[in-house]
């Protein structure tokens, strides 16, 4: 267990956190996951400038772009998720403390909405949202095809799928909305490669997108795994376009569920 400093909304976009859809999520104010395997505390906005990253015997000092967060990683057999969150729950608080940074959100009990089973995708409802399908070009027959899915949706403000697919290449990809302030915030301060949409409606970058929705900002983001991307990756151009075209296509059906504008992220 360790304080560390990410980048944007790291628990969505980066290979070390996997699989948002298979975490139980804090149900409460405090941004958290669990999964037998690790988890992770978001510590408040006012300790992202006070809480180093630990790197062995040294403390890193944030720097102005930097997330802190508290994040545990299980190296021996499974963690169980309530446990874990409440031994997370409990670090945070003290280096909040220690940091002069806590909050009333902190001493919260945490109490966790577990994910959905897997189950058998649908492929013209993909992670259960209407009219969610994969580009034609994004499906490979024998080496990756829709197979089954896994969805947390339980925690007011995220929600987030697994979508694995059959076939040789064991590709996956991954797909998240969070209505969160400190991971909208992450994604505004770290905002490299993101263009700003037509009429005003948010920002969007590759597999990322803020949008100015109904009752607030909402980040939306995809992520593939190394396996899905090499499956693709014939021609590079074929990758960005197969990325694109899908998440736009997760982005058309997923923006019901806040109220979001009808947008076009990918550019002609």
């Amino acid at each position: 267990m360790k304080t560390a400093n990410e980048h944007g909304p790291f628990p969505y976009t980066t290979h070390v956190w996997k699989n948002p859809g298979a975490r139980s999520y804090f149900k409460g104010e405090t941004n958290g996951a669990v999964t037998p395997t690790g988890g992770y505390v978001v510590l408040p906005k006012s300790c992202w400038s006070k809480v180093g990253d630990v790197q062995g015997a040294l403390i890193v000092s944030p720097d102005d772009d930097s997330v802190s967060a508290v994040e545990a990683t299980v190296t021996k057999g499974r963690a169980d998720p309530e446990g874990l969150a409440h031994l997370l729950a409990r670090v945070a608080r003290k280096v909040a403390a220690d940091a002069g940074c806590a909050t009333p959100a902190l001493e919260e009990s945490p109490e966790l909405a577990a994910p959905d089973g897997v189950r058998t995708t649908d492929v013209g409802k993909v992670c259960g949202l209407p009219g969610f399908s994969l580009p034609d070009d994004a499906v490979i027959t024998g080496v990756a095809e829709p197979d089954q899915e896994q969805i947390s949706k339980g925690a007011k403000e995220v929600w987030a799928c697994d979508l694995i697919l059959d076939g040789s290449a064991g590709a996956a990809v991954s797909f998240a909305a969070t209505s969160d302030r400190d991971m909208v915030d992450a994604a505004l301060q770290d905002t490299y490669g993101f263009r700003e949409l037509p009429d005003g409606h948010g920002i969007a970058a590759v597999g990322q997108a803020v949008l100015h929705c109904a009752e607030g900002d909402v980040y939306f983001a995809a992520h593939w795994n190394r396996e899905y991307a090499g499956a693709l990756s014939d021609k590079q151009d074929r990758v960005s376009k197969v990325r694109g075209n899908t998440f736009d296509a997760f982005v058309a059906s997923a923006a019901d569920l806040y109220s979001c504008p009808d947008v076009t992220l990918t550019e002609s």
